[in-house]
């Protein structure tokens, strides 16, 4: 009796590998930590638990603020009483001033005319000077000073004028407010003072200077109340909101509740009839409730995630990553920056699981992810969800997901970035103008400006983190897939020098495979680059193949057909141990493994049948590839491609028709072999690709003319 043989440790570590990708219990567990992991970051963010109080209350507990707000009816008062400090503001108004000195000029002119007037006599003159009087400077003249005025000399109104003009603009240039009047004109008599110690001057003189003086001075100060009110906008600008610090004691246990006290209590929105009890119980529902949601979600429509844990684990990883990013930002989130919210990373998981997995997943993240950044930035209203942050989340991170659909570069990533940093615009601005009592236009400016920081911010992040979630989960990216196209990847230039026929061949393949695949809406790229290391295995020993022998002498013409059939088997399994070297990723080992599949060798199958001896038995089995079979059309697809392109390239006159008979025939020989039996291509499927191979290969093969030969030098033509 055999004994049972233990497995080693690497079967073991490998039986491990494959089985928790499959087991139901570690599916379970990915659930719950995911739950535990939102549970834990939005713990913070539910609301407090609301008091009932009244003003004249004892407080039966200390209530803190649970948040970070300005106190609106301090802030408001604050700025009123910096305002009332502000001085009212006069402006002089020189045209005022220049008005009165030009009425003293004018009437000391009309007064030297009716003076020197030699017709009129005296009783004429003085009527004449009251008339002037009343009409250029004013009628409240008392009658003396008539006579006074009429009596003066022509020679004297020279002097008079400049003194009472001097007089009156040196009090009016320093502005003169109407409260002020009966001050200023009292300094006229100071004015003339002065003027007789300096200059001898009459008492006639000094009576008509005086009261034409007081009578020309007049208010030109007038309050501007728009400068005022302008200063005193400003003074209300400079002062700092006035907040309600996140754990500031509110009401102390013991103490009576005053206005002042409930009037915060109510700006906090902890004020309510009912008690808000267990709000930790409705958080574990609510994250219940979204995990049970995306888990029949994925069972419905993702069969591929649902079954297998590690792209349920990469996928739980990407929206831990982006929630925790979300978690820092809300951290940052406080009375300057309360808008912080909208620079949110959501871009970063709707990209990276559109890259990685497939864009209706990322979509249905974007959901959740909107979901949590209403609650992780509902700290400026004191809702439990803040849709504003919610909304602008969703919009900005489908657009990124839709943006990144049919991306080949890395650099479309930055393009998807920008894509999401406008979409974030429009639904910002529209928030705004519905609701403008929400902020000034400094605010929106500012929600503008992290809006479209979201979308490049997550662009940013998801070229740093894509790597290394395609290294760590083997997953095939369109920008993994071009990398791994480029002709200067080591592998490449291995085939190229080692194997030129070969390289050759796999990039005819190449051509074949990807034209073929995206005629069924297969992935085209994939077929491309598994063609260009599907046979990267004939590095080992390139002689024996026939496309690297350059007209050598055949290895295979020395050596049994049972020595070569082993040696073509091989390298397929050889391909696939230099690609895990390389660590290509699995989708294009699976490739270079399933290419063959398990067809028979004709060529040596037959050879060995002609030099087989009597009783020696040659079987089929043993001639045939060890497969696996073609397990997804792209593989299939490669297959077929390359053994229409050794086919092909064998025929002597190439023509379409014939070409399209080889085609249908290895595609029927497959066929009736059972290659396709574990791949999902129908038949109507290998007829386009059978179509698309050969107008690919028409291409290759066309006709072209001969040209004819140059005559030889010196030999006369016609």
């Amino acid at each position: 009796m055999k004994e049972k043989k233990e497995p080693s440790s690497t079967e073991a570590l490998m039986w491990f590998t494959d089985r928790w990708k499959t087991s139901k219990r570690m599916q379970l567990l990915l659930y719950a930590i995911l739950g535990i992991a939102f549970y834990l970051l939005f713990i913070k963010h539910i609301l407090p638990e609301r008091v009932q109080i009244q003003v004249g209350m004892v407080s039966p507990e200390t209530i803190v603020s649970p948040v970070t707000k300005i106190d609106r009816a301090a802030t408001e008062e604050a700025k009123e009483q910096a305002a009332e400090k502000v001085d009212r503001v006069y402006t002089t108004d020189d045209r005022v001033t220049n008005q009165q000195v030009d009425k003293i000029d004018r009437f000391f002119a009309d007064i030297r005319k009716v003076l020197s007037d030699g017709d009129l006599s005296a009783d004429e003159k003085e009527k004449q000077v009251k008339l002037v009087l009343n009409e250029a400077i004013s009628e409240d003249f008392q009658g003396p000073f008539y006579h006074t005025v009429a009596a003066l000399s022509p020679d004297s109104l020279t002097d008079i004028r400049l003194k009472t003009r001097e007089i009156v603009y040196d009090i009016l240039k320093k502005g003169v407010r109407k409260s002020e009047l009966k001050e200023k004109r009292e300094s006229v008599d100071d004015k003339i003072l002065a003027t007789m110690i300096e200059n001898s001057l009459d008492s006639k003189a000094r009576i008509v200077i005086r009261e034409i003086a007081k009578k020309s001075i007049v208010a030109n100060e007038f309050y501007d109340e728009q400068q005022t009110e302008q200063l005193r906008d400003a003074a209300r600008e400079a002062v700092q909101p006035i907040p309600i610090n996140k754990g500031q004691i509110i009401v102390a246990l013991g103490e009576v509740v005053t206005e002042d006290q409930y009037r915060k209590l109510e700006e906090l929105g902890l004020l309510r009839k009912d008690s808000n009890f267990l709000p930790q119980v409705g958080l574990g529902l609510f994250v219940i409730t979204i995990l049970t949601a995306l888990f029949f979600y994925i069972r419905r429509f993702h069969p591929n995630l649902y079954h297998n844990n590690a792209n349920l684990l990469l996928l739980f990883s990407v929206l831990l990553l982006t929630l925790i990013g979300m978690k820092f930002i809300a951290l940052g989130q406080n009375l300057e920056w309360n808008m912080l919210g909208y620079i949110a990373p959501v871009g970063l998981g709707t990209m990276l699981i559109t890259l990685l997995l497939n864009i209706e997943l990322a979509v249905v993240c974007a959901m959740i992810l909107a979901v949590a950044a209403s609650m992780l930035f509902n700290g400026e209203n004191h809702l439990l969800f803040d849709f504003r942050y919610g909304l602008v989340a969703l919009i900005s991170g489908t657009a990124a997901a839709f943006a990144l659909a049919d991306v080949r570069k890395r650099g479309g990533i930055l393009q998807a970035g920008m894509v999401a940093a406008l979409a974030s615009v429009f639904p910002i601005a529209a928030l705004h103008f519905m609701l403008p009592s929400e902020g000034t236009w400094m605010v929106l400016v500012q929600s503008l400006v992290f809006g479209m920081l979201s979308g490049l911010f997550s662009a940013v992040l998801t070229i740093g983190f894509l790597p290394y979630f395609e290294t760590a989960f083997g997953i095939l990216s369109p920008m993994r897939l071009i990398e791994l196209g480029n002709p200067n990847h080591p592998l490449l230039r291995k085939l190229l020098i080692e194997t030129p026929g070969t390289y050759h061949h796999s990039i005819i393949v190449g051509n074949l495979s990807e034209a073929a695949a995206e005629a069924i809406g297969a992935d085209g790229l994939l077929a491309r680059v598994g063609a260009y290391y599907h046979d990267v295995g004939k590095t080992k020993r390139p002689q024996f193949f026939i496309e690297n022998q350059l007209h050598r002498l055949n290895p295979h013409d020395k050596i049994s057909p049972n020595l070569s059939k082993t040696i073509i088997i091989s390298h397929t399994r050889d391909g696939v141990e230099i690609l895990k070297q390389h660590k290509i990723p699995k989708q294009i080992q699976d490739i270079a493994a399933q290419h063959h599949g398990t067809t028979l060798i004709r060529y040596f199958y037959h050879k060995a049948l002609q030099q087989k001896k009597d009783g020696d038995q040659v079987r089929e089995e043993d001639y045939r590839y060890p497969g696996p079979k073609a397990q997804f059309k792209e593989a299939a697809i490669v297959g077929i491609c390359d053994c229409v392109e050794a086919a092909v390239r064998s025929l002597a006159r190439p023509t379409p028709s014939r070409i399209q008979n080889m085609v249908n025939k290895i595609i029927r020989d497959r066929l009736e072999d059972g290659q396709f039996n574990e791949c999902d291509l129908t038949l109507k499927e290998l007829e386009m690709i059978a179509n698309s191979i050969c107008e690919t290969l028409q291409g290759i093969f066309h006709s072209r003319i001969e040209y004819p030969e140059e005559p030889a030098k010196g030999v006369k033509q016609g």
